[in-house]
């Protein structure tokens, strides 16, 4: 008889959540969690995997599993897909974008230097371009992900325990936070702003 339990415990004195893992590790832990039925726990490592090493079959193997589990947050679609693409190669984005902004700009200076005049659709197109550039660089901490890990987590209106309850979930939703106050997060949950101790939750 495989000795699950066991073998879980071990591999997790190996890993780190401020720190990358190997991936074979990831695989590893996500494994031995679904065979002990911690679904929780084998959808946290598969996302972490995610942001390292997306791939469609990986999302589906997600999304599979998180439909037998009633669970949300883990739809496959292109949106997460971009999301998670983006936070492994968002390193090198920025600094392509700002070679070509940097190029453009440095044309432009040319240009007025001799005298030459800029059109506008070309002044407009530098400035359009620098917010985009902006927007693609602040990516990261807008979209931030988190999985419950106390059951009868309550989700509430306000920051303050004293808040009314917007609803009272499980374990093992994936949530988007997109923002803090004190010790609560801000997140997403059916398409509306609710807020979650910060306790109650994992961040991937």
């Amino acid at each position: 008889m495989a000795r699950y339990p066991e073998s879980l415990v071990l591999y997790k004195k190996n890993f780190s959540e401020d720190e990358k893992n190997n991936q074979s590790l990831l695989l590893k832990l996500a494994f031995l969690a679904e065979k002990t039925n911690n679904y929780t726990d084998c959808l946290f490592y598969l996302s972490k995997l995610a942001l390292t090493n997306p791939s469609r079959r990986l999302f589906e193997k997600m999304d599979k599993l998180a439909a037998e589990q009633n669970l949300t947050g883990y739809e496959f679609d292109d949106y997460n897909y971009f999301i998670i693409f983006y936070r492994r190669y968002g390193d090198y984005i920025p600094i392509l974008l700002l070679t070509l902004g940097t190029y453009i700009v440095v044309i432009m200076v040319t240009k007025v230097r001799r005298g030459e005049p800029i059109m506008q659709i070309h002044k407009v197109s530098i400035v359009v371009y620098l917010l985009v550039l902006l927007g693609i660089l602040n990516v990261p901490s807008l979209y931030r992900t988190c999985i419950i890990i106390n059951e009868n987590t309550f989700l509430r209106d306000e920051p303050s325990s004293a808040a009314p309850v917007i609803d009272r979930v499980g374990k093992g939703h994936k949530l988007t936070i997109v923002g803090s106050v004190d010790h609560w997060n801000r997140v997403i949950w059916n398409n509306r702003i609710v807020y979650i101790r910060k306790s109650d939750l994992w961040n991937i």
